[in-house]
């Protein structure tokens, strides 16, 4: 062997320990599922979400978290369900073309979130959106010392009957004359939930999930629950017009004031 040629195989042989150096690191996932997307929380971030008919997009939240409240724009164009958790939401496009927002509080954070439907085609030609995870700083964040718990809800109104698919049905539900109450076995799927007027008139409703319940802001006399193509109706029994009281303006014409007597006449 030449004196030449001993620089060579060092450089050789320290090559080839780097390479084994390399080959023993750490396992490194090499490929990341384009479905998945992970976000860093950022509570001033508005989080674009891309849908598409026929697809659904689960939010994944901390899982010591829960949602408290959800509020979306458009509730007709996409179908919005928490899990028993309420750690996880389920959303789903109704309608194509459709952009909307929506807002979810949990007990620790806010989110703020632009919801784009599409009928076929996944946002700028990439891979369409299964998972939404959002990832936290690593430092505990500083939370007030929680409350009391509160009471449990007052069972003012449980006069309730339904019509329609009875795999839907909640457990029970009541109202306290302000908030409507509904409670789910924990086999059955949350179903949308919609306000219906006495003109059979669907609205959005506001809902948050304490307690074990999901607590609609209002009272109806009668809730849509919609889960794909079931759907139940369920009829508030104990639902009273609201009653202007004696301080209210008194009525402008004969005409009127006698449309007001039948309408007194009528109520139960």
């Amino acid at each position: 062997m030449t004196r030449t040629t001993v620089p060579w195989l060092i450089a050789l042989a320290a090559t080839w320990t780097a390479c084994v150096a390399a080959t023993a690191a750490p396992d490194r996932p090499a490929w990341v599922d384009p479905h998945i997307r992970n976000i860093a929380y950022d509570p001033d971030h508005l989080v674009t979400l891309h849908g598409q008919l026929g697809f659904q997009v689960m939010i994944e939240f901390a899982p010591d978290e829960h949602i408290e409240n959800v509020s979306i724009g458009d509730a007709l164009a996409w179908q919005v369900v928490p899990n028993k958790r309420a750690n996880i939401l389920f959303l789903k496009p109704l309608d194509a073309n459709i952009l909307t927002n929506m807002s979810v509080v949990t007990d620790q954070r806010r989110y703020i979130f632009d919801l784009d439907a599409s009928r076929g085609k996944t946002a700028h030609g990439g891979a369409r959106t299964y998972v939404v995870r959002f990832v936290y700083p690593a430092a505990p964040v500083e939370l007030a010392a929680a409350p009391t718990a509160p009471p449990p809800p007052v069972r003012s109104n449980t006069r309730y009957s339904y019509t329609g698919a009875r795999s839907l049905l909640p457990t029970l539900v009541f109202d306290d004359g302000h908030f409507t109450y509904f409670k789910w076995a924990e086999q059955t799927p949350t179903p949308a939930i919609f306000a219906v007027t006495g003109k059979g008139e669907e609205s959005l409703v506001n809902y948050g999930v304490r307690q074990g319940y999901t607590i609609v802001e209002q009272i109806a006399p009668r809730f849509l629950l919609r889960n794909g193509s079931e759907t139940t109706t369920l009829i508030n029994e104990g639902w009273r017009e609201p009653d202007p009281g004696p301080d209210a303006p008194p009525p402008f014409d004969a005409k009127t004031a006698k449309a007001a007597k039948s309408a007194e006449r009528a109520k139960p």
